[in-house]
Order: structure tokens, then sequence, then C-alpha cells
């Protein structure tokens, strides 16, 4: 039930969320003060107000402020302890501070309460990869493929790995893979070309290469097969949880 008011002023709880969305239109334009700012007013009518202190907590990140940011996290996990996303984001701020055992207990976390998602999981592979736990992550890579058996993604993120390892005819062989659920899959095409170029086998290179040249964008693809950065792979979970609120409080 709304609580009445004389004035006919709509409840705090619509309020908040127009605060909100002001928030969320002010971190997009890279206003991020301003963000802040009407974060906090969110905050001060729903003080157990989960999306307002998420977006604090990512706008405080990038600006650099992690252990604000993470009190943010801390603050969503005493409301909802199952909050999945809370969790994957503090592991975020730990791998910026180099702090990757936490970041792995949150990512391991994350994974606990929602073993389903399948993004939950390749940041918890990406976190062991950081410290050479090669073993462990490709563990978390095949109990994805279990739940996922069809999903190229998987097969292509393992070559990636073994490619990293150089040892490229493993990362070949999980290249092909992920070709054959998803022969449309440029970025594994590009990977199985540069791994046959690797091992001498330059004219099925140069057959991976005439393909890619027809297909629209191979130059973009190329950047997009690069293993990620610390910093972009940061970025990316960060982006998963705006990209939720811009769709849940941005403008029609």
């Amino acid at each position: 039930m709304f609580n009445r008011n004389t004035n006919n002023e709509p409840p705090t709880f619509i309020l908040a969320a127009i605060k909100l969305k002001n928030a969320v239109a002010y971190e997009n334009a890279g206003k991020y003060e301003s963000a802040l700012t009407a974060v906090e007013e969110a905050l001060a009518l729903q003080t157990n107000y989960v999306d307002a202190w998420l977006i604090k907590g990512v706008i405080n990140s990038k600006l650099g402020k992690f252990s604000e940011s993470l009190k943010c996290y801390d603050r969503i996990i005493e409301i909802d302890p199952q909050f999945g996303d809370a969790w994957r984001l503090k592991a975020a701020v730990f791998t910026s501070t180099n702090l990757h055992e936490k970041a792995i207990e949150c990512s391991a976390k994350a994974v606990e309460l929602d073993p389903a998602n399948l993004e939950y999981r390749l940041s918890l592979a990406i976190a062991l990869q950081r410290l050479k736990r090669y073993e462990d992550a490709l563990n978390v890579y095949e109990d994805a493929k279990k739940q996922r058996p069809t999903d190229a993604r998987l097969d292509y993120y393992i070559g990636l790995m073994w490619g990293n390892l150089a040892d490229y005819q493993k990362a070949l062989v999980s290249f092909e893979q992920a070709l054959r659920l998803r022969p449309d899959f440029t970025d594994a095409l590009l990977g199985k070309g540069i791994m046959l170029a690797r091992l001498n086998r330059k004219e099925e290179a140069k057959e991976c290469a005439d393909k890619l040249l027809k297909t629209k964008g191979a130059s973009e693809n190329q950047q997009a097969t690069k293993p990620q950065s610390v910093n972009e792979s940061i970025r990316n979970d960060f982006k998963a949880a705006q990209n939720r609120l811009r769709t849940k409080y941005s403008s029609n």
C-alpha cells in the first residue's frame, strides 16, 4: 500500500527511481560527479536501493575510488547476499588493485550463487588464468561446456588460453571445434589461421586469411581475438552492470 499524502506526490520509491534515471543519463554522458549527486539523492529516498548502490559503485570505480566502490558492493551484499553482480564487480575491483586471490574468491562466489550464468564462469576462468592456474581455469571451462555443449564461445576461449600458453596444436583443435559448432564464427576462424601459421601450415593459414578477407569487418575481428588486457576485462564487467541499468532506467 502507498503511504497517503495530501499533496498527491508520487511515493518515495518512484521519486528514487526518477533520481536514478537521471543518474544513468549523467553517467552515460560522462558527467560522473553529477551522476553521483543524483545517486545520493536516490539513496536519501530509498536507503536499500540496490540499483543505486550498484551504479554508485561502478562510477566510483571509473573515478579510481576503489575503496568507495567496494563499500557500495558490500552494502548490496548486506541487502541481498544472493546478488551475483555485486560479487562479480567486487572481483573486478580486486583485479584492478592486483588482489587476484580475492578476485577469484568473489568470482567463485558469483558462480556459486548462479551456476547457470556463463558470464560469471568466464570471469572466474579469466581470473584463474591471471594467477597462471591454467588447470583450474580449464576445469571451469569444462564445467561450463557441460551446461552449454553447443556454445562455440567456450571452445574459442579455451583456444585463446592454449594459444597464450604456446600450445598451438591444442589451440587449433579448440578453434576448429568452435567452427564446427558455428561455421560463421570469424573470431575462431582468425584464431585458427594464426595457429596454422605458427604451426608452419602456411597454405591452410592462407585459406583462412582468404575467407576472412571476404568477411566484412575482418580487421575488427582481428582486434577482438587478441587476449584481453586486465583493464579491458574489468571494463567489460562494469559495462555488463551498466547495460542492465541503462535498459532499466533509460528514457523511452
